[in-house]
């Protein structure tokens, strides 16, 4: 991963409901927009773009599950980010 990547990622990651997010699938599972969004308390649209930053940031993956799509964490996430997913799933403990 280039340093311009992972700056890019750190800053996905400097927003407090992205990291809410991402603590929320740290268990494996799938999750669509609004089941993301009821459990953070924010509307679908601000949820929804959040989860399309952290898609583009490569760590979200996504299939479409009838009319809605469902989203889990990037299981092949960069060896890099690896050490900030283990400091996330420590401060949810």
């Amino acid at each position: 991963m280039r340093l311009r990547e992972l700056q890019k990622i750190l800053r996905i990651l400097g927003g407090h409901k992205r990291v809410e997010i991402i603590k929320l699938l740290l268990n494996g599972e799938e999750l669509s927009v609004g089941e993301i969004a009821s459990q953070i308390k924010l509307s679908h649209t601000a949820t929804s773009k959040h989860v399309v930053m952290l898609r583009q940031a490569g760590l979200l993956d996504r299939r479409q599950a009838g009319f809605e799509a469902k989203y889990w964490l990037e299981k092949a996430l960069p060896h890099q980010l690896a050490a900030l997913v283990k400091l996330i799933r420590k401060a949810s403990n």
